[in-house]
């Protein structure tokens, strides 16, 4: 992790502009609809005027956006490149010290691996910045209802903890996985080689390339069904949970307590919280990834070491 730490610090530039664009995109996404509920108000109570020029307003800032998130994309790669380009400088230069490693191995360290880490830490700002929109939400319906604050803080605790109760069971799936790959590399090198040299074996490593594939393939969907399993579980639950929001939220405007455009700007965001809980889904599968490539990557450190 010193390592990864070091090249950040590297890279630092183009993380600070990352930072910058991915909080002003966020910030937008957060906006619009507050503007977008107050024209529904507007519509309501006849007063058509304000309600044509909060749409317009709301017409620009989207429009913002996509010029933001097109420089937030930008940013992304010019984050992702010098990441890559640094992990690739150091294990280029640590090439004499891996006969510790397989073939399969080396050749997933320096492909998927350096991928796997440097997306990660790509996408790890925008992700950051998206958990930090939870608080603001969650302020926000503090301040409409106390009961609506509850039962989101409530649900999405429980599904937290859910999240990361399924971390262990996806890291160990993760790393059959790429331990399987790794076998099916070696494979398929051996067969090339045998072919020029020894057609006879020819047969053998057929079966043992199909073999080996099938174990892939294998643990690959066991890996992916599970992570999307565990997300669809929270994702429909949170689901169930605004639903039920929605309908206490069409009571209160029976009484006099909440506007349409509040309820409107109610479902918005907490399609929001669902979205940034599938982010934190992702998060927490991408991270069990990413500890299994950074160990991956410390066996060429470890190798050094010990020769």
């Amino acid at each position: 992790m010193n390592l990864t730490k070091d090249i950040v610090v590297r890279c630092k530039k183009w993380l600070i502009l990352k930072i910058i664009t991915s909080i002003f995109t966020r910030a937008l996404l957060l906006i619009v609809p507050i503007f977008w509920s107050r024209a529904i108000d507007h519509i309501t109570s006849n007063t058509f005027d304000k309600a044509y020029f909060l749409v317009i307003v709301s017409l620009i800032l989207s429009v913002l956006y996509y010029v933001w998130e097109y420089i937030n994309q930008k940013a992304w790669y010019e984050f992702y490149n010098h990441l890559y380009g640094e992990y690739t400088d150091y294990f280029i230069d640590k090439t004499d010290n891996v006969k510790g490693l397989t073939l399969g191995e080396y050749a997933n360290i320096s492909n998927e691996d350096i991928n796997v880490i440097c997306t990660f830490l790509g996408n790890l700002v925008t992700r950051a910045i998206q958990v930090l929109e939870f608080i603001v939400i969650y302020t926000y319906f503090l301040s409409l209802d106390k009961y609506i604050f509850l039962i989101t803080i409530i649900v999405s605790i429980l599904m937290i903890a859910f999240l990361i109760s399924q971390s262990k069971l996806i890291s160990k799936n993760n790393l059959v996985r790429k331990e399987s790959l790794d076998k099916k590399i070696i494979t398929i090198h051996d067969l090339y080689e045998k072919i020029k040299i020894k057609a006879s074996e020819v047969m053998a490593i057929k079966r043992r390339y199909i073999r080996r594939n099938n174990d892939y393939l294998k643990a690959n969907a066991k890996f992916n069904v599970l992570s999307l399993g565990i997300n669809y579980i929270v994702l429909s639950i949170m689901e169930i949970s605004r639903y039920l929001l929605i309908l206490y939220g069409i009571y209160l405007i029976t009484v006099g307590r909440m506007d349409i455009g509040t309820i409107v700007l109610i479902y918005t965001y907490y399609a929001k919280i669902i979205t940034n809980f599938e982010v934190l889904g992702t998060i927490n599968i991408d991270y069990q990834s990413f500890r299994v490539s950074i160990e991956r990557l410390d066996k060429v450190q470890t190798i050094e070491e010990t020769t």
